[in-house]
């Protein structure tokens, strides 16, 4: 009977992958909660009910029961291990452990996703906005079970992102600050105030200059086909900021520009991302 059960369980978990493997795009919703995946402040949460907002995938079908996602907007894959809590993101340019999933069927279309690289069970209801981390190592119940729905037509997630084909020439120019990842990984949206201060430059040979306002900081970057290069040390002036919120934005920038390894677009908006795939910088012309 064991054998049996286990023959069954196998058959279906490889049913359930060959299945999604083959959708041309998929959303991801929570069992527990029925809200669908989208990104908040940097990270995966189950925090919207309209399926349009939600991220699409294209699944990538490993060895076994194992899976990597591939993020239809940006052409990066969904990572988990981001910051110390494990949280999820996409952004990563590759598929290695963090990136790779084990599947496993819960019946009535509901499944359990594993991180490969900690072994532990994704669960969404982090915090307000129901962020998702590879965090649990008891058997998932209700806020580690997701159910994978087939993309709507239409998607406004998918927008007009692209990474490939990127470089410091075809980015070069004068942008405005708009988001910089706080002192804890989130990304943080920047007050009018700040944000008004906060400009960011990048010329055709790579060499940046941004200011929230009181510091000057620069360094050199080189951008090849979305990869981020950093050519030397991040310089900043040594000006005393009154305003804690300069001082946090400024702390903010000079991790993003160390610690940016990819970089996409979508429109105007062009976002930094480190090698955890979390989002470190978000610029806007």
């Amino acid at each position: 009977m064991k054998r049996l059960t286990k023959i069954f369980l196998a058959a279906a978990v490889l049913a359930l992958s060959q299945a999604a493997a083959k959708a041309e795009q998929i959303v991801l919703q929570s069992s527990q909660s029925g809200m669908y995946v989208t990104t908040v402040n940097g990270t995966l949460a189950a925090s919207t009910r309209d399926k349009t907002q939600a991220i699409r995938f294209d699944t990538v079908r490993l060895n076994g029961n194992k899976m990597a996602f591939r993020d239809i907007r940006t052409g990066t894959y969904l990572r988990a291990g981001v910051g110390p809590n494990t949280f999820l993101a996409v952004g990563s340019p590759h598929i290695r452990g963090w990136e790779t999933f084990k599947v496993f069927s819960m019946g009535g279309g509901r499944v359990a996703l594993r991180s490969l690289q900690n072994g532990k069970y994704v669960r969404a209801g982090y915090g307000r906005y129901s962020h998702l981390s590879a965090s649990v190592d008891e058997r998932p119940a209700g806020w580690e079970t997701f159910q994978f729905v087939r993309a709507p037509l239409g998607n406004a997630n998918q927008g007009n992102s692209e990474t490939g084909g990127l470089s410091t020439r075809s980015l070069a120019g004068t942008y405005r600050i708009t988001h910089v990842a706080a002192d804890n990984g989130f990304l943080v949206r920047l007050g009018r105030q700040l944000s008004g201060q906060a400009r960011f430059s990048l010329s055709q040979r790579g060499q940046v200059r941004t200011t929230v306002g009181c510091n000057s900081i620069s360094t050199g970057l080189q951008i090849n086909n979305g990869q981020v290069t950093n050519n030397g040390s991040v310089l900043s002036t040594k000006m005393w900021c009154v305003d804690q919120g300069q001082q946090a934005a400024e702390r903010g920038i000079i991790r993003a520009l160390q610690t940016s390894r990819t970089v996409s677009q979508d429109g105007r908006e062009v976002t930094f991302r480190s090698a955890s795939g979390a989002e470190v910088l978000k610029i806007t012309r």
